[in-house]
């Protein structure tokens, strides 16, 4: 692997290992050539791939306690749903997403990288889903916190949380407008990130 990418993900992951340096690595030159067909992302270098996707995506990964089950909703591409299977080896990881293709891309890369912990969910999700429950729910441009809440409101065990990857803390704010702070408790926590002003919005139900 290219000594630049290996030093960007030890910088902001200094607990990775070479094994999953090596995943990583695999996953998104994977990622980019599949991309190349079938356009599951708009990226056009390794570069990009490693600082908007990769880079972004690490801070929510190191949140997750290992042991746990998550939901990540609307895997698309992979990001964070691989990445979590790749740094949260003792974690059960739950991939939902609905298009064909990002299915079968996600199947692949979860054989060919070996997360035995990782599994795909071909669907669309509603309020009525049986998909149980999971400790952590996240989510990264799937839909907004209020939405989110509404669909997966039998998904979250007992003293689970939401974890969403969002932008802008103005727009959180907004989307905060349509929730009902009576039933859940909300969060915005900033994060730093490469050129882009990004934040967590983290939901707990209230006891």
């Amino acid at each position: 692997m290219d000594d630049h990418f290996t030093k960007l993900l030890k910088e902001h992951h200094n607990k990775i290992s070479e094994k999953q340096v090596s995943q990583v690595n695999s996953f998104v030159d994977e990622a980019l050539i599949f991309n190349k067909k079938h356009n599951i992302f708009v990226r056009e270098n390794k570069e990009e791939v490693f600082k908007k996707d990769v880079i972004d995506c690490l801070p929510l990964i190191k949140q997750i306690q290992e042991g746990g089950s998550v939901l990540d909703l609307g895997s698309g591409g992979g990001f964070p749903g691989i990445l979590i299977g790749i740094f949260c080896p003792k974690t059960q990881n739950s991939l939902l997403e609905k298009n064909q293709k990002k299915c079968y891309f996600l199947n692949k890369m979860i054989d060919l990288l070996g997360l035995k912990n990782t599994n795909v969910i071909k669907t669309t999700i509603n309020e009525k889903n049986n998909l149980g429950t999971y400790d952590l729910i996240t989510a990264r441009a799937f839909s907004s916190a209020e939405n989110i809440l509404n669909l997966t409101q039998k998904n979250l065990s007992a003293n689970g949380k939401y974890l969403l990857l969002k932008g802008r803390k103005e727009k959180i704010v907004e989307e905060l407008n349509s929730i009902n702070t009576n039933k859940y408790k909300c969060e915005i926590i900033e994060i730093g990130s490469i050129g882009v002003e990004r934040h967590f919005l983290q939901i707990k139900p209230n006891e």
